[in-house]
Parts: C-alpha cells; structure tokens; sequence
C-alpha cells in the first residue's frame, strides 16, 4: 500500500550503500529553508538588488544536518572505521552525498527502494 506521510523532526531510517549503513533524517521544507536562507545575500547589482546563495555552504549544512550517524564507513588509508563528524560528512564520495540527499527527499521511505534502485540490483545481478 503507498500512502502519503508528513516528514517529522524525530522521523530516522537507515540507508544501506555497499556494507555501509547510513544513519538518515528526512528532509523537512522548513529545515531546507533556514539553511538557503543562512547563506543566502542580498546584494545590489547595477542598481538592483540580487540574491546570492552560496550553494556548497548550503550542502554542507544540509549533509550535517541530514546524517545522524553511521556505520562501517572506513578510512581508505587505515582501514579503520571513521567517526561520523561533520568534517568525515564532507569528505564523502560526491556519488555518496547525491544518494544521501536524494533519499532524505524521496518518498520511498515508506514504499519501498529509491528508482533506480531496482536498476542497480539488476545490473549488479547480470
């Protein structure tokens, strides 16, 4: 069944990528919006004002904001776990952070696997 759920502050699910498991919040509007809104400017341009958002702070905010914790998330040159800080949060592969964000903006929490995922398996299984 797929039914529709509001996004809650407390509101966790966990997102398996490789061994890894990904400790996520859901991305609520109202916390998006507060964190555009710290880094965005008003700036005046040939006599106009103009909005300037820092795009790469906003996504860090946003990476911090959206990983509440981890697991099996290992330091390439130890091999060692590494802590889930907001210094190791940015550090992660781009191809990482896209899913991260994207599955904290989805809809499938509740009705299964992100699209594409069903891709990956099918691919991985060929």
């Amino acid at each position: 069944m797929s039914y529709v759920e509001i996004v809650e502050d407390e509101e966790q699910f966990d997102l398996p990528i490789g061994e890894s498991i990904f400790h996520l919040k859901r991305l609520d509007s109202e916390v998006y919006e507060r964190i555009v809104k710290q880094h965005t400017t008003t700036k005046w341009r040939r006599g106009q004002r103009v909005k300037e958002t820092d795009d790469f702070a906003v996504n860090k905010d946003l990476l911090d904001h959206l990983i509440d914790g981890w697991e099996k998330v290992k330091s390439p040159t130890t091999g060692k776990d590494v802590p889930c800080t907001r210094e190791s949060k940015l550090k992660l592969p781009s191809s990482t952070k896209v899913d991260i964000i994207e599955a904290c903006d989805a809809d499938h929490i509740t009705t299964g696997p992100p699209e594409g995922e069903d891709k990956k398996k099918q691919l991985e299984q060929s």
